[in-house]
């Protein structure tokens, strides 16, 4: 009889823990993304939280300003200020690929970064800057893509793309 009734306490503890699990609910608004954080622009969607249209959209540039010395430019042409978040001092990366495809330079593989997060916001009209210089490499004569991107912890990396030549 002691057994029976053990069993059943211990029956009705497992019944009511799971009809206290089943009445748990997660608050998921954000739909998986973490409150503020950054998200992909497309011109002419519609934004949720305004209930307007996005204007324009996040334009990424490159241009070269010297034989070695690129710019990378974000332009911010939406109506919303952005905020970008980083894991490291790291802001953009750039790559160097020959005319096969065959990337011949990576930034992040040479370069050293401080370990601290980090943010950086783009209000409405404005943009980010970077300048970077390719370094001397023995690369055989040739023209060269140089691509320069954004490294935010989530969202777009807004690639951009030039050319660089070796005589």
């Amino acid at each position: 009889m002691k057994k029976q009734t053990g069993f059943l306490v211990l029956l009705l503890m497992l019944l009511a823990l799971i009809l206290a699990a089943c009445g748990t609910k997660e608050d998921n608004t954000t739909g998986g993304q973490p409150p503020d954080s950054p998200e992909e622009e497309t011109p002419g969607t519609t934004d949720e939280s305004s209930g307007g249209i996005v204007a324009g959209a996040l334009i990424p540039n490159l241009e070269p300003l010297d034989d070695n010395t690129y710019r990378y430019t974000l332009t911010n042409q939406t109506e919303e200020i952005k905020t970008f978040s980083f894991t490291s001092g790291q802001r953009i990366d750039v790559s160097l690929s020959d005319e096969s495809g065959s990337q011949v330079f990576l930034m992040s593989s040479t370069a050293m970064f401080t370990q601290a997060l980090g943010e950086e916001t783009v209000k409405q009209g404005e943009e980010l800057s970077y300048e970077f210089d390719i370094p001397e490499l023995d690369l055989a004569p040739g023209t060269y893509k140089v691509e320069a991107w954004l490294t935010p912890k989530e969202g777009q990396d807004f690639k951009a793309e030039s050319e660089y030549t070796v005589e």
